[in-house]
């Protein structure tokens, strides 16, 4: 089965120059790579989680997936085609849609929602009937009752301005969906109210979705597969249930364990992972995660970890990956939190 889309070795490089810079004619500034060589495809009908910290490349790549952001390196492909060109990203978008992080920013102040949902249709030269009629009908589709066409955007509450979001992302039916953040800034009930009408929405019209978040209890729930970022690039994929189970990236096994439970009578343990991520100004030498891992050795310090596919449909970027599997974080995170200078035996695996 031929992948919805495909990144293969995708970086996203800027340059850090300053005003005072520019201004004095100095040289180039040194250039800096948001994301790093990132590889990833996206299955028909998936529902993929792409989870990490705030600042780990996420939103990027996201953007740079559908052209908002140029890539200084590697290749994408849409349905087996590669996309090169804005011509090529015109043909993505007309096949996908994107849901960005901030619902209300993201509706024209000036425009009613009515104009808003047709848009689209506009933008694509699609014949409508009844513009109005067109409106009511998505508004229907997403719970919304057919008055709001009257309303601009400043009137909606957050979940309101949200299900606004989700109709005119699939007006056109795409096949591939991104959700940056689907339910931040939202009350629980609303959360839960949005994610299951992506979801009803998706059986409907069988579209593949990407969701961007770092929400670990609603994307246990809602994703196929998962992506773990880390300062720009993937460090673990694998089926959802599987990377819960038995994580296989120190950093996954921290991401797990902070995840609050809703029992007042557990104490909460102190997490594993410390310290501040690095500046991707100045990336650590060796595996990044170093500074923070709890069972960084030399190796880690002194080289990079290479992308190791695994079996179980699994991949990880570590020399060390967890071998305890089928235990619970908390378990895992105690075990090897005092397992330093001891010897690991080394999981089996194939390069990428």
């Amino acid at each position: 089965m031929t992948p919805i889309i495909t990144t293969e070795e995708l970086s996203v490089t800027f340059a850090r120059r300053r005003l005072s810079d520019r201004l004095l004619g100095l040289s180039p500034p040194p250039e800096f790579n948001i994301l790093d060589k990132v590889s990833l495809a996206l299955m028909p009908g998936e529902t993929l989680g792409l989870v990490g910290e705030s600042g780990s490349g996420k939103t990027t790549l996201a953007r740079t997936m559908l052209g908002l952001n140029r890539a200084s390196e590697g290749e994408i492909r849409f349905e087996g085609r590669p996309v090169k060109t804005q011509p090529d990203f015109r043909m993505v978008r007309r096949k996908s849609a994107m849901m960005f992080q901030d619902p209300v920013a993201s509706l024209s102040p000036r425009q009613k929602v009515g104009a808003l949902l047709t848009e689209p249709f506009v933008i694509r030269r699609m014949a409508m009937h009844d513009r109005k009629a067109t409106a009511k009908s998505l508004l229907a589709q997403v719970g919304l009752p057919a008055s709001f066409v009257e309303r601009y955007p400043h009137e909606l509450s957050g979940g309101q301005a949200r299900r606004v979001g989700v109709a005119r992302a699939l007006a056109l039916k795409p096949s591939l969906l991104i959700a940056d953040e689907p339910t931040a800034g939202l009350d629980v009930s609303v959360q839960g109210d949005i994610l299951n009408l992506i979801a009803e929405l998706k059986e409907e019209l069988a579209f593949a979705s990407m969701i961007v978040t770092h929400n670990l209890a609603m994307v246990r729930h809602v994703s196929d597969r998962l992506a773990i970022m880390y300062l720009g690039r993937l460090v673990e994929t694998g089926p959802t249930q599987d990377v819960f189970d038995a994580p296989l990236h120190p950093y996954t096994a921290s991401l797990i364990k902070s995840e609050p439970v809703p029992d007042p009578r557990r104490r909460r343990e102190s997490l594993a992972i410390k310290g501040e991520i690095p500046s991707v100004f100045r990336r650590p030498q060796g595996c990044e995660f170093h500074t923070r891992c709890p069972v960084a050795r030399e190796l880690c310090r002194a080289a990079t970890p290479s992308y190791r596919a695994l079996s179980g449909n699994r991949t990880v970027r570590c020399h060390f990956p967890l071998e305890n599997r089928g235990q619970e974080p908390e378990v895992l995170n105690s075990a090897f939190a005092n397992s330093r200078g001891k010897k690991h035996d080394q999981v089996e695996y194939r390069s990428t």
